[in-house]
């Protein structure tokens, strides 16, 4: 199974790099759109402040991407990805201010390497513990949304942080594969996630279609 998603993951990486660009005007126009018709002032209170005020603090804040809660965060991702590429798990060591290793059995793949820096998983957790709230059938209260925020504010610092032309995991899939996947991938993950903060669930469904119209007027304009 392992070699078999390697093959396929290796066979589409270049056609999923040119799809990131193609997608990345009409996910930035979709993101606009969201924030525009969906966005209300409950939004940006509960989980648009928290995510800015700690994606600031993250920023201006010495030494916190080299903390352990940062390391572990980037540890985790390379660790779901390969488990999600059947890729076991073989040691994972944390050492803050000092980086982090993650170990697993097998070749690897890209997107193992590449998860960190488009995959919040911290925020990702948050966004579907919320299916807790649904089958209990209790309305999400507000803080949860503040909770997310501070995640995603999180992720989008530490993100800015690790990105930089001495990381290694770009050597793994390449320089130019990075430049051409992570803007694209971004916007498309962050687009989910505010749609996801401002109608729950349903907002990924919207965000979709939405993307999806952007996408096809992208494409009729190039086309006539």
């Amino acid at each position: 199974m392992q070699s078999s998603i390697n093959f396929f993951l290796a066979l589409i990486k270049w056609p999923v790099a040119l799809l990131m660009v193609l997608l990345a005007v009409p996910a930035f126009n979709t993101i606009v759109a969201v924030s525009m018709n969906l966005v209300t002032m409950d939004v940006l209170l509960w989980f648009g402040l928290p995510c800015i005020l700690m994606c600031a603090a993250w920023l201006f804040m010495p030494g916190m991407s080299g903390s352990f809660l940062a390391i572990m965060e980037h540890e985790l991702t390379h660790m779901l990805f390969a488990l999600l590429t059947f890729h076991p798990p073989v040691s994972l060591d944390v050492n803050q201010n000092k980086g982090g290793y993650f170990a697993f059995k097998g070749k690897g793949n890209w997107l193992i390497a590449i998860a960190p820096y488009f995959f919040p998983t911290f925020g990702f957790v948050v966004m579907l513990a919320s299916i807790a709230y649904i089958v209990m059938g209790e309305k999400i209260p507000d803080m949860y949304w503040s909770v997310l925020g501070v995640m995603v504010g999180y992720h989008l610092a530490s993100t800015i942080l690790e990105i930089h032309p001495k990381q290694t995991d770009f050597k793994v899939v390449g320089y130019l594969f990075t430049l051409l996947f992570l803007p694209g991938a971004n916007l498309i993950v962050y687009g989910i996630l505010l749609s996801f903060a401002s109608l729950g669930w349903k907002g990924v469904d919207v965000y979709f279609n939405v993307l999806n119209h952007q996408t096809q007027e992208l494409l009729m304009r190039f086309m006539s």
